[in-house]
């Protein structure tokens, strides 16, 4: 029961991690987006690098010795779910769409490499 607690404890700290990570790039590269007046046209993309750097992180984070692709990828899925409604909520407006399935899978798929990456790098 305690391993459990711990276990859950550390997948949480990975969230956070995740979402402060995904928060503070994002006002970051707002703010450069209005100091340099970089087009719009760069938005989705490095919205999109932003949000594997915060999965990747948050794994790497939490994924500690086993099982690392099937954590990776629980942790990328809840990530990606948390910054969905955390972004969601402060736009004002959190619509369940085919974009926002494959961020999902983008998020499972980042979480699942980057679990594997860190049950290696841990070895």
């Amino acid at each position: 029961m305690v391993n459990l607690a711990k276990g859950s404890l550390v997948f949480v700290k990975g969230v956070i991690i995740s979402l402060i990570f995904s928060l503070v790039s994002v006002l970051l590269f707002a703010l450069i987006i209005e100091l340099f007046n970089l087009p719009l046209s760069v938005i989705k993309p490095v919205n999109c690098i932003l949000k594997i750097l915060a999965v990747c992180i948050g794994t790497l984070f939490a994924v500690k010795d086993s099982n690392g692709l099937i954590k990776g990828v629980t942790l990328g899925l809840i990530i990606s779910f948390a910054t969905f409604l955390l972004f969601g909520t402060i736009g004002g407006e959190i619509n369940f769409s085919l974009p926002f399935l494959w961020e999902l899978l983008l998020g499972g798929a980042v979480g699942g490499i980057s679990g594997i990456i860190a049950i290696a790098i841990k070895k």
